[in-house]
């Protein structure tokens, strides 16, 4: 468990010694490096790709082992709490880098609750529109915090012709960020014609789409997952120095030995942010 952590190198391999003492962040994807879309450099698609902490024991422990392509050193105006954010904010600066979000654009984001929030970060820097859209009203409150120009507060139940209405005209790119069900096709219905669906949400189950709708519009359906370490990781560094972001999406941090507690409340329900843990006293 743990695939989002930092920590301070204690250990290194012989190619690594200039690791040793540094504060890193890692990016938690292993890639081989060897592969026909590594030498491309999308790693994050690597024939032979597994992440520490979902296929293999990760961060939730006191020590952990990691390659060193894959350890970010982080800079010193960045807080530990701030750099334990790292990688889920490189998971949204990279769907923002795929959508091709331009300059003046108009933006929705559907969902801001996890990754939807880390792609209100990454898009501070584009000079675009962003209108944030969610069930639940906190998370508007913190995305407005983030920059998000308008929010819209909507049912669970609103269907693509109701979502529609919100905005006639479309928009020239939906984030659909939660994979609850039907919420691609309500993305769907929120972009223009011509304009860009970008799925970063995962789907528990299968789904109803409107392809031909897609097709009669020319709107562009584009997916993203993970992150490029060596593109994104140092850019969510540098988006978390302020401790902002930190502020904003952590709800609490608990030390190592009552983990236990820190999932009850996970489980709960009850988590209004990232949950932190580390291995020292709190």
């Amino acid at each position: 468990m743990g695939h989002e952590f930092i920590g301070t190198v204690v250990e290194a391999g012989a190619s690594a010694q200039e690791m040793l003492g540094k504060r890193v962040a890692c990016g938690a994807g292993v890639s081989c490096g060897q592969c026909a879309l590594c030498k491309e450099g999308r790693t994050n698609l690597c024939d032979h790709y597994y992440t520490l902490g979902l296929s293999i024991h990760g961060g939730l422990a006191e020590f952990a082992v990691a390659p060193k392509n894959i350890c970010v050193p982080i800079p010193d105006s960045v807080s530990d709490e701030s750099a334990a954010l790292a990688q889920p904010l490189a998971v949204g600066i990279h769907g923002v880098r795929r959508a091709g979000v331009k300059k003046g654009d108009q933006v929705v984001l559907l969902g801001v609750g996890a990754i939807g929030s880390f792609a209100c970060v990454a898009l501070q820097s584009y000079g675009v529109e962003i209108i944030a859209m969610d069930i639940d009203q906190k998370r508007l409150d913190v995305a407005t915090q983030l920059g998000a120009t308008k929010t819209i507060l909507i049912s669970p139940e609103i269907t693509p012709a109701e979502i529609k209405a919100l905005i006639p005209a479309g928009v020239d790119v939906v984030f659909e960020t939660s994979g609850a069900p039907g919420a691609a096709a309500r993305g769907l219905a929120l972009a223009k014609r011509g304009g860009i669906l970008m799925l970063m949400g995962l789907n528990k189950t299968p789904q109803d789409f409107p392809f031909a709708d897609a097709v009669l519009r020319e709107v562009v359906l584009q997916t993203t997952v993970a992150h490029v370490c060596k593109d994104d990781m140092p850019e969510a560094l540098e988006l978390l120095a302020s401790g902002k972001v930190a502020k904003l999406l952590t709800d609490r941090i608990y030390s190592l030995e009552n983990v236990n507690e820190a999932f009850e409340v996970l489980a709960s329900g009850k988590a209004n942010g990232k949950i932190l843990v580390t291995p020292q006293n709190v």
